[in-house]
């Protein structure tokens, strides 16, 4: 019983120290006809290096998606309705979105951003749906211009579909750190009076 506790406990610390090592990652993304880019990691101090290409013709790469009849898809219409349901509910909350917020602007610090360089220019097609979507990263892009080496730039389109991007950047990751951050978030008395006013109201 003495050796298993042992060996979980070494397990364990192993894994928290893999976390704690830095991950670098250095990426260049474009999109707007077609999609191409490049991301790379550095981890282990340099030990372990990969990349991976953003492919340039995304379309091409896609199937073709299976015929569905309309029957078949009310179930995951419903569920797809309802969850977004559930989410503008909880941004309806004025302490679940400041402490959303705060959250996003400690995740943004904990990638210690460097070069970091962000243009997007998105539209939903719809003018309402597309000033709702603004609400909620308007804000996010205003705290973002509070970073050293952050440039953000986002423009919404109120009239046409349109989701355009040109972004490079490098990060450094502290995983632990991530991890800890949602922990807290997702345990905070503030997320869990909100699941629970939640529940009671579709109850």
């Amino acid at each position: 019983m003495a050796s298993i506790a042992l060996t979980l406990g070494l397990l364990l610390a192993l894994l928290i120290a893999l976390l704690a090592v830095p991950l670098t990652v250095v990426f260049s993304i474009h999109r707007i006809n077609e999609t191409n880019g490049v991301v790379r990691f550095r981890w282990l101090f340099g030990l372990v290096r990969f990349q991976f290409r953003i492919p340039q013709a995304v379309k091409a790469r896609l199937r073709p998606a299976p015929v569905v009849c309309e029957k078949a898809k009310l179930p995951r219409q419903r569920e797809q309705k309802a969850s977004a349901g559930e989410l503008l509910s909880l941004i309806k909350q004025p302490a679940f979105r400041q402490r959303g917020y705060k959250f996003i602007c400690d995740m943004l610090r904990a990638t210690h951003a460097r070069n970091l360089f962000l243009r997007l220019r998105i539209g939903l097609g719809d003018p309402a749906d597309t000033g709702r979507l603004w609400a909620i990263i308007g804000p996010i892009a205003a705290m973002a211009q509070n970073f050293r080496s952050v440039a953000v730039r986002i423009e919404p389109e109120f009239i046409d579909p349109v989701f355009e991007i040109e972004s490079h950047g490098r990060f450094r990751l502290v995983p632990i750190q991530f991890v800890a951050l949602t922990v807290a978030f997702m345990l905070s008395p503030t997320m869990l009076r909100a699941w629970r006013d939640l529940r009671r109201e579709n109850a």
